[in-house]
């Protein structure tokens, strides 16, 4: 009888110690998720140089417990065909947060023919957010219209 009782006892303490872990990883996993594209300021200014370079910034802020590691691939896609993208995988330590910044760099030439009238212009986001050895994740994908030329 004893025996069972702390085995019972054992298991009743993993089981609070996970559910303790997945509130943790949760709360941190999705605060570094929300902030990352809440700012508002997603807006490019596109540089017309050679190449024309669009740039996106975004600031995950993890006001969690645990540490959490972010993966962000962002392209354009031109009437379905993705033309360019830039990635970044980035940590970011419990109560702070961590600038990323991500260009889409497309030779002038190509880019003339992109933004030629009557193409479907697209931004493809991938984002995986992981935390507490990626025993807890998180994955979107997101297509947006960016305008019709």
């Amino acid at each position: 009888m004893k025996s069972s009782k702390i085995l019972g006892i054992i298991i009743g303490i993993v089981q609070l110690v996970s559910l303790v872990a997945l509130i943790l990883g949760m709360q941190s996993m999705l605060g570094v998720f929300a902030s990352a594209f809440s700012s508002g300021e997603q807006g490019a200014t596109i540089q017309y140089t050679d190449p024309v370079v669009i740039p996106v910034t975004l600031n995950p802020v993890n006001s969690g417990y645990l540490d959490a590691t972010m993966n962000v691939k962002i392209s354009m896609l031109v009437d379905g065909t993705e033309v360019v993208s830039d990635s970044a995988i980035v940590v970011v330590p419990a109560g702070s947060s961590v600038p990323v910044k991500l260009e889409l760099r497309i030779p002038l030439v190509d880019a003339e023919q992109y933004f030629q009238p009557g193409l479907k212009i697209q931004q493809d986001i991938e984002v995986q957010v992981s935390t507490l050895y990626d025993l807890i994740s998180f994955n979107n994908h997101m297509i947006m219209e960016v305008g019709t030329q």
